[in-house]
C-alpha cells in the first residue's frame, strides 16, 4: 500500500518581504527625488540653478556623485542579491563608493560659498560623516567584518538619503513653513542625517539587548 507524503507549503519569510517591501519604497522616493529635482539641472538653465550659477560645476559634481548613490545604495541591501549575484553586489558597491566620492566633494566644494555660512557648515560636516561612515563601512568589509561592514553602509545610506530627507523636510509642510530657507537651512541640514543615524543606533542597541537577554 503506497503512502502519501504530505508536502507543507514554503514558510513565508516575513522579514525579507518586509525588507523588500522597504528597499522598494525607498528606490521609488530616491528614484522620484532624483526625476524631480536633480534632473532639471542638466538642461543648464540659470534660472532654475539661481544663485548657484556661478558655482554650476560644484553643484553639478555634487548632483552626480549623489545621484549614483541615492540609486546603487538600495541594491547592498537586497539581501536575495547579494546571495544569488555577489559579483552585482561587488559592482554596485564600487559605484555608490565613486558615488560617494564625487558627491562629497562636491558637497564639501559647496559648503566654502553656501549661504548664509551656518548652512555651509552643516553642510560641510554632512559630507564628512557621509565620507567616513562609508570609509569604514570599505574597510571592514576589506578585513572581512561583515556585520560591522552591514551596519557602516546603513548608517552611510542614512547620510547619503539626508539630501532626499532634507527636501522632504524643506519643500513640504509642515518645514516649509519654519520660517524662511535662511532660518531652517542649517537645522534641517543637520536634523536630515543626524535624527534618522541616531534612530538606527537605538535600534541597534535595542537588538543586542535582546540578544543578551535571550543569551
Amino acid at each position: 500500500m503506497a503512502t502519501s507524503v504530505v508536502t507543507r507549503p514554503a514558510r513565508i519569510n516575513w522579514f525579507e518581504v518586509t525588507l523588500a517591501a522597504a528597499l522598494l519604497i525607498v528606490f521609488g522616493v530616491a528614484a522620484k527625488f532624483v526625476v524631480h529635482y536633480a534632473v532639471p539641472y542638466f538642461a543648464f538653465d540659470p534660472n532654475y540653478f539661481d544663485y548657484y550659477w556661478p558655482h554650476r560645476f560644484r553643484l553639478m559634481t555634487h548632483i552626480c556623485g549623489g545621484m549614483l548613490a541615492l540609486i546603487c545604495g538600495p541594491f547592498q541591501f537586497w539581501t536575495g542579491l547579494r546571495q544569488k549575484a555577489l559579483h552585482i553586489h561587488r559592482w554596485t558597491g564600487l559605484l555608490y563608493l565613486l558615488g560617494v566620492a564625487v558627491g562629497a566633494s562636491g558637497a564639501g566644494m559647496m559648503a566654502v560659498f553656501s549661504q548664509p555660512r551656518n548652512f555651509g557648515v552643516s553642510l560641510a560636516f554632512m559630507a564628512l560623516a557621509w565620507v567616513v561612515s562609508t570609509a569604514i563601512a570599505y574597510l571592514a568589509i576589506r578585513r572581512g567584518q561583515v556585520p560591522l561592514h552591514k551596519e557602516w553602509m546603513v548608517r552611510s545610506y542614512l547620510v547619503a538619503f539626508g539630501f532626499v530627507t532634507f527636501r522632504l523636510i524643506s519643500d513640504y509642510p509642515p518645514g516649509v513653513h519654519w520660517g524662511t530657507f535662511a532660518d531652517r537651512a542649517a537645522t534641517i541640514t543637520w536634523a536630515c542625517w543626524a535624527v534618522p543615524v541616531a534612530g538606527y543606533e537605538v535600534v541597534l542597541s535595542l537588538q543586542r539587548l535582546r540578544a543578551a537577554k535571550a543569551a
